[in-house]
């Protein structure tokens, strides 16, 4: 495998109503393997990054919020359930690992499909603004 970064003029984007559309020159990471090539934009990977990060610290602020108020705070009824059965720590691990995984195919395919960056985009947005900021000013008022 070979991972090299490569300015591409004028890339097809493949999906669009009114037939194929080129795009402007590009920042691409590209990754060759044995059955092709991936390629993942610059923008698509500081968004991907971006979401990411508020997985990492959801889980994190979570896991905090919950060893000092209690499962109960969780407000996700089917993960305060793993919890139940299985401990904060393992569900909340499992839990973001495929939110990750999830995050990484939508990076990917942000590259030829343009309108889901803005959908990464306001999945960052909410993420702060319902499940990071809120995890925040509890934790901060308990301690």
């Amino acid at each position: 495998m070979v991972f090299r970064f490569e300015v591409v003029e004028g890339e097809t984007e493949h999906i669009s109503l009114g037939g194929k559309r080129t795009r402007k020159a590009t920042v691409l990471m590209r990754l060759k393997t044995k059955s092709g090539s991936i390629s993942l934009s610059r923008k698509a990977l500081f968004l991907g990054l971006a979401l990411i990060v508020c997985q990492i610290l959801d889980g994190l602020l979570t896991f905090i919020g919950l060893k000092l108020m209690g499962v109960h705070m969780e407000g996700n009824g089917f993960l305060r359930q793993l919890m139940h059965a299985y401990g904060i720590m393992p569900a909340l691990v499992i839990a973001k690992f495929a939110a990750v995984a999830l995050v990484c195919i939508l990076m990917f395919h942000a590259h030829r499909r343009k309108w889901i960056r803005p959908i990464i985009f306001l999945l960052v947005v909410v993420y702060l603004a319902v499940a990071v900021v809120p995890w925040m000013v509890l934790i901060s008022k308990t301690s």
